[in-house]
């Protein structure tokens, strides 16, 4: 007797992909094994990382534009007033951040479509 298929999750939309299953839909098909694979990933993976701390912009060709955005450190200490409540509260200090935004190419995303 054959297994029935699994349902979908819920609101009938599939689950996301991990690593591993990515990793593992790449090598299927090629004679190349998941360790190389796994190799060029990372090797990519720390393209972009290296990139970016280097001139704050990466293209990925056909899929997207990375650019890392400097978040300053913000003071703590001032006395702000909740508008819902009324209630007082001091906020806190924030260290500084970097922020990483993808913007999508316009080819890659007229393929979705």
């Amino acid at each position: 007797m054959a297994k029935a298929a699994k349902p979908a999750a819920k609101g009938g939309k599939s689950k996301k992909m991990s690593k591993s299953a990515f990793l593992a839909h790449l090598t299927d098909g090629t004679e190349h094994k998941k360790s190389d694979v796994a190799a060029l990933y990372d090797k990519i993976v720390d393209t972009i990382t290296d990139q970016l701390k280097k001139s704050g912009e990466f293209v990925l060709p056909g899929v997207a534009k990375f650019k890392l955005k400097k978040i300053p450190a913000t003071k703590g200490g001032e006395k702000k007033v909740m508008p819902a409540t009324g209630q007082e509260y001091v906020t806190k200090p924030k260290p500084a951040s970097n922020k990483v935004r993808a913007s999508f190419v316009k080819g890659f995303k007229d393929s979705l479509n």
